[in-house]
């Protein structure tokens, strides 16, 4: 007695012909190693980004922190201010010296966020090579 399968999945891969794949992939080790090593080469680029991520959080958390420092020391400056050229002198340093440290914040999380990306896309390009020092070899 036959039976047929009415699977969807079973239809859908009848015509498999498993030496036409072999022949586009004639060393099913290598592909494996291509494979593990594209998988290493994520998990690598990730833990990159993570960290990156990380590091830019803590460098904003710092300057938010430093900045808020520097409002207070100015406000602790403005409340001994003993005349307004004097509260005018101070209020133009602290505009000054905030504007001076949120640019320089903002150059610093550039180049962090452009020192992760290096970071993050270094394994999967050494991978890529791999790849196409494998693809050019079969």
């Amino acid at each position: 007695m036959t039976t047929e399968t009415t699977s969807p999945f079973f239809k859908a891969f009848s015509g498999f012909d498993a030496d036409a794949v072999s022949k586009y992939f004639p060393s099913t080790d290598s592909m494996g190693t291509l494979a593990r090593g594209a998988m290493e080469a994520s998990t690598a680029s990730t833990r990159a980004s993570v960290k990156g991520m990380q590091d830019a959080g803590q460098a904003m958390l710092d300057h938010t922190k430093s900045q808020i420092k520097l409002t207070v020391d100015t406000g602790k400056k403005l409340a001994e201010a003993e005349s307004l050229s004097d509260a005018l002198t101070i209020q133009t340093g602290y505009i000054k010296a905030a504007f001076e440290k949120n640019v320089n914040g903002l150059n610093d999380l550039a180049d962090l966020y452009t020192d992760t990306m290096i970071e993050a896309f270094a394994p999967l390009a050494k991978q890529a090579k791999k790849a196409a020092k494998s693809a050019k070899a079969d």
